[in-house]
């Protein structure tokens, strides 16, 4: 290869790199063509920063701005001042910032006719880079002027890309504090980990498909050890996975970063997936897998570690708080068996109770949070019997009317016991043991509520609490046949019980039906999941 050849191949390279780079636009507007002519070869073949420029012409002011408006990318404006009328450009530099609030292009005003509008004038009314008299604007000063100003409008726009970067990275903070918020509410690992992926989802704009899954034991099942992997919650074609274990197959392709995330305790980018890493003090590995390209900036990268340190905090969170509830059912029901059990009849009425209550309470559009609140806190409805006297408790026949007003007090004693308590489950008993006798038209007790006036828990309780003592024997009398217990519950529809709430009760009757089957007198308790 020659000399010529080799600086031919040079100039090809040079060529191709520079064609990479996006050229500086450069818009000339003047009603002379013979002035584009000779600006555009006044700034032939030169480049600023690696890039070369780009000559737009435009022979009008109404010319110049349709293509202001269509396009953002003009670096400079080499603008005439005198063209289709006297203040053409003058007009269309006002128009450019004030209509079109385009700040960043720099203006360089030429005049042929300086005494039209003085420069003192014009720098100090309108909003311009520079004011040239034509006759001064000789090749080199053309070519300093110009490069002066695309250096200015380069640093300008260097300041707007950071300044939008900042307000991106300050976007994407607000949406991981918004995802924790809502993670923090969830009340269910089902509706945390569908909440992790819809927020990670969101937080990144991702559109593929996902999964959550966690790790049991620390270790993961696709390496052969002891560890489990069960897939909380997925999105897209990985969805039949929800709520299964996984075998060594179906995470196959994403073994590696999965290994790796576990091993190294941190999250991993690959080009075609993201491996989420987080996990509680106490509580198993917990994966986040994004299946797809994931193409991260380092603001990206950050945002998605604190979003995964905040995941951490809020599954422990959940943990705790999931221990904490168990804990207080766990000791309502052992506190109503007990006082359930100063009455030899009542067997399974409070885990009875607890179902119908969460069953009506479903049923009325109650979430499950609410809904799990009020089945938690009904076992209570008849705490206050734990001060009635057993001579009127377990009475084998009516009570006298002196006997009635002990036997009603119960109401007000239970609510006496759980007033101030602070956990909701039990302010919800509270409430529960102090309304479940009032009635619709207000002839219950102790407080005589009408209607509304009367919690939905209490309505929805007293309808529980009447229709199992009618079907069940007590110490005063034999069960009712299943049909007369209906027709008595149709009969108290707008008199004892809300309306609402009978409807409710014969829309779920069948669940019902199996509530009664599964805790029947002769059977012990088969209790469902109380964190579902």
């Amino acid at each position: 290869m020659d000399q010529n050849e080799d600086d031919w191949l040079k100039d090809d390279v040079a060529g191709a790199e520079q064609a990479k780079q996006p050229p500086w636009n450069v818009l000339v507007v003047d009603d002379e063509p013979d002035i584009h002519q000779v600006t555009k070869l006044a700034l032939a073949n030169i480049d600023f920063l690696g890039r070369p420029l780009n000559i737009i012409s435009s022979y009008t002011g109404a010319e110049a701005l349709d293509i202001l408006r269509q396009r953002n990318d003009i670096a400079l404006i080499l603008l005439d001042v005198v063209m289709e009328s006297e203040n053409a450009g003058l007009d269309l530099a006002r128009t450019i910032r004030e209509e079109l609030q385009n700040h960043t292009v720099r203006i360089i005003l030429r005049t042929g006719q300086p005494g039209v509008a003085p420069e003192r004038q014009v720098i100090e009314t309108y909003d311009i880079n520079d004011y040239k008299a034509k006759t001064e604007l000789t090749r080199d000063k053309l070519f300093t002027a110009v490069l002066g100003t695309l250096r200015s409008y380069n640093d300008i726009m260097t300041i707007e890309h950071q300044r939008s970067m900042l307000d991106a990275n300050r976007r994407g903070l607000l949406k991981v504090i918004e995802a924790s918020s809502t993670i923090f509410r969830q009340q269910s690992l089902l509706q945390f980990a569908q909440g992790v992926l819809e927020q990670l989802q969101a937080l990144l704009f991702f559109e593929q498909e996902a999964l959550y899954v966690v790790v049991q034991g620390g270790l993961t099942a696709l390496t052969g050890h002891d560890g489990e992997i069960k897939v909380m919650y997925a999105t897209g074609g990985y969805q039949p996975l929800c709520g299964q274990d996984l075998d060594n197959g179906e995470l196959e392709r994403f073994k590696d970063s999965i290994d790796q995330a576990i091993g190294q305790e941190h999250s991993i980018y690959a080009p075609d997936h993201f491996i989420g890493f987080f996990k509680s003090p106490h509580g198993p590995v917990n994966l986040l897998i994004i299946d797809g390209p994931v193409a991260l900036s380092h603001p990206d990268t950050s945002l998605i570690e604190l979003f995964c340190r905040n995941v951490s905090i809020a599954y422990e969170n959940l943990m705790l708080s999931h221990e904490i509830e168990d804990t207080q059912r766990t000791i309502i029901y052992q506190l109503s068996e007990v006082i359930e059990h100063r009455s030899p009849d009542t067997g399974n009425h409070i885990h009875r109770m607890a179902e119908f209550s969460w069953l009506l309470a479903k049923a009325l559009g109650l979430s499950d949070e609410e809904a799990t609140i009020v089945r938690a806190a009904s076992p209570l409805h008849d705490a206050g019997k734990v001060a009635i006297p057993d001579v009127v408790l377990n009475k084998p026949g009516p009570l006298t009317p002196e006997e009635r007003k002990i036997m009603d007090r119960h109401a007000e004693i239970g609510y006496q016991i759980f007033k101030d308590a602070r956990p909701r489950i039990l302010k919800m008993a509270a409430m529960i043991a102090h309304e479940h006798h009032e009635q619709w038209n207000g002839h219950g007790y102790p407080q005589g509520l009408v209607g509304e006036a009367i919690s939905l828990a209490g309505r929805i309780v007293a309808l529980a609490d009447v229709y199992d003592a009618l079907s069940h024997a007590r110490c005063y009398k034999k069960p009712w046949p299943q049909e007369e217990v209906l027709a008595a519950i149709r009969a108290g529809s707008g008199s004892q019980f809300d309306p609402a709430v009978v409807e409710a009760f014969f829309n779920v009757l069948p669940q019902i039906d199996e509530v009664r089957e599964r805790f029947a007198e002769n059977k012990p308790p088969q209790m469902d999941n109380p964190g579902q």
